[in-house]
Formats: structure tokens, sequence, C-alpha cells
């Protein structure tokens, strides 16, 4: 494996203000989903600032511009978190990974070929 890329985004999470906009800018419809079975504030805000620091750290891993609500972070059964809605060569992968904090969300992407 060799390392292509990385990236790394933090938020602090009280500058996100929970709304029907932001969310449908920044959620693709399968995390919108997931995002409106939360009804605490405080759930919804980790939500959007985890989003947004996986997906900014991927537009810095990728150096290229995102349609943030094209793209889908997913818990996926492996237990690991997965993107889908970006188109890599045969043999590139995206790893990525999201943190939370009481005040804080982390995003990081190492972009890597096999």
């Amino acid at each position: 494996m060799m390392i292509k890329n990385v990236g790394i985004d933090i938020v602090q999470n009280k500058r996100i203000k929970p709304s029907v906009a932001l969310s449908q800018k920044l959620l693709s419809s399968t995390e919108l989903k997931e995002y409106e079975t939360f009804f605490d504030k405080e759930r919804q805000r980790q939500f959007l600032a985890g989003r947004w620091a996986v997906k900014e750290a991927l537009i810095k891993a990728l150096e290229i511009k995102l349609i943030l609500n094209e793209v889908t972070i997913k818990l996926k059964d492996d237990n690991k978190l997965h993107v889908e809605g970006i188109t890599l060569g045969a043999d590139e992968i995206i790893h990525v990974s999201l943190s939370h904090e009481r005040d804080y969300s982390v995003g990081f992407a190492i972009w890597s070929t096999n």
C-alpha cells in the first residue's frame, strides 16, 4: 500500500447550527434518513459536525471539490466507515475515520493505492 495523500479537519461543534438547509446541503439521502432519527439537538449537531469534518478531510486528501450531499459516509457491518459516491481508480482506496469529543468533531481521510 502506498499513501497518496491525507486530509484532516476539526470542527467546533457549537459552530454548527442544526437546520433543514444545512442538513440538506451536507448530507446524502442515506445520511439524512439517519439524521432524522435523532430528536436531541446536541446529537443532531454532533452528527452534522462529524460529517462536515470527514467530508472536508476528504476534500483535502483527494484535492478535489465535492458536492457534499452526493457523498455518503456510512458505518458498515464490518464496523468501519465507508465512503460512497466518489469515483476512484481501480487500485485506489479511501480510508476515513471520525471521532467526537464533547466540544469537537474530527475527520481524517487517507487516500492510498494497493
